[in-house]
């Protein structure tokens, strides 16, 4: 079958929306797929057209300017943009897009619609309490907008938690269009381990390390992580964006950290925090659990949906005073630090195995024999 994956951001950009979208492309080319991925190219030093674990990736021309002024990840498309997005779409058998709250989704949706495409979409997050108003009130609005147009028009959506899953119903779609799936971890590689030198990282011994990581902005809750620094513990921050001041004492600020090193990473840390806002289980906090670690998240009654065990899993309001006090309880306590760390690891071998979550992703489209779907024309030619 020619799927045709649409995804705002691709890696190396980093996120989630992008780690999802790669394994969605990687899970399906593995399994005999001929698979295209949409994607939107940002400056210089990518190419336009690469062979990647046996998919293509097309950048289509884009501009950033949104995310690099506010750190906000909203690409912005034009001519050319629509342009190869019309080409694949032609190529494709299905269409399946991340999100729709931005620009390349959305195009693709409208795309698929007038070729007689099937559409399939993933919705990643439901309506965010960002704290900017403005930011808020945009977000909502055209993610409300684009929902209701391009939900409907979709054979299936898929969810990966259950705030998404109340967000699409009050949108409007039925229950029988709802998949509810896992972000799937690969517990082999993010898994417990010895922890590499900290030198290599710059970071210091001897003491423990609290780590958070994520896109350095506001609606993750990086300031209050920011609040739990002080002696006998050393914060680790690792994400695309900047703090919006110098970091203080015991702060370590490492910027974007390659997908490959994050196990590494992982291991050193003795603490996972991330108390961000809109979120339950995003793709970092499951890493986090596979690898190992007590973590400490944003509190949300999605969360007993799970069955979690809230004396082992920490879960708190995002704010300075309850984080602080939570990474607090558990760096005092070894015997309770190692518990949390078990039962996570449990946990993510129990609710997030790649391997079932591969097994759902290859169930999801229709035949292609489908007399439903229109004709497929040959494929665009490679590097054009």
């Amino acid at each position: 079958m020619r799927i045709l994956i649409v995804s705002s951001y691709f890696p190396p950009h980093v996120g989630g929306v992008e780690a999802v979208a790669k394994r969605q492309a990687q899970v399906l080319a593995a399994h005999g797929h001929d698979v295209a991925v949409a994607t939107s190219h940002l400056g210089p030093g990518l190419p336009l057209y690469a062979r990647e674990d046996g998919y293509t990736v097309w950048r289509l021309a884009a501009a950033n300017p949104v995310e690099r002024r506010t750190g906000v990840p909203y690409p912005l498309i034009g001519v050319g943009f629509w342009r190869g997005l019309r080409l694949l779409v032609r190529w494709s058998e299905v269409v399946h897009v991340h999100d729709v709250l931005y620009q390349p989704p959305q195009a693709a949706a409208l795309l698929a619609t007038l070729a007689g495409r099937p559409l399939y979409a993933t919705q990643h997050v439901g309506p965010v309490n960002h704290p900017h108003p403005l930011v808020r009130g945009v977000e909502r609005t055209v993610g409300t907008i684009a929902g209701r147009l391009i939900w409907p028009r979709c054979r299936r959506v898929v969810s990966y938690n259950p705030m998404v899953t109340a967000h699409l119903r009050a949108g409007g779609v039925p229950a029988t269009r709802i998949v509810r799936a896992e972000i799937g971890v690969d517990t082999d590689v993010f898994a417990p381990g010895p922890p590499a030198d900290r030198a290599h990282w710059g970071l210091p011994d001897g003491v423990p390390l609290v780590l958070f990581v994520g896109r350095i902005v506001a609606k993750k809750g990086y300031e209050s992580v920011l609040a739990a620094a002080g002696p006998g513990r050393h914060v680790v921050l690792a994400g695309p964006g900047a703090p919006s001041g110098p970091p203080p004492p015991g702060v370590t600020f490492l910027g974007p950290v390659p997908a490959g090193r994050l196990p590494e990473l992982y291991r050193l840390a003795d603490v996972f925090v991330l108390p961000s806002h809109g979120e339950v289980f995003p793709i970092v906090a499951r890493e986090a659990l596979a690898s190992g670690l007590p973590v400490v998240l944003t509190d949300s009654d999605r969360y007993d949906e799970y069955g979690v065990d809230r004396g082992l899993l920490r879960l708190v309001a995002p704010e300075p005073s309850p984080v602080r006090a939570a990474v607090d309880e558990i760096l005092a306590d070894p015997v309770l630090r190692r518990r949390m760390g078990a039962y996570a690891r449990e946990l993510a071998e129990r609710l997030f195995d790649s391997t079932a979550a591969a097994g759902a992703l290859l169930q999801l489209y229709d035949d292609p024999a489908d007399p439903r779907q229109a004709p497929v024309r040959a494929a665009p030619e490679g590097g054009r």
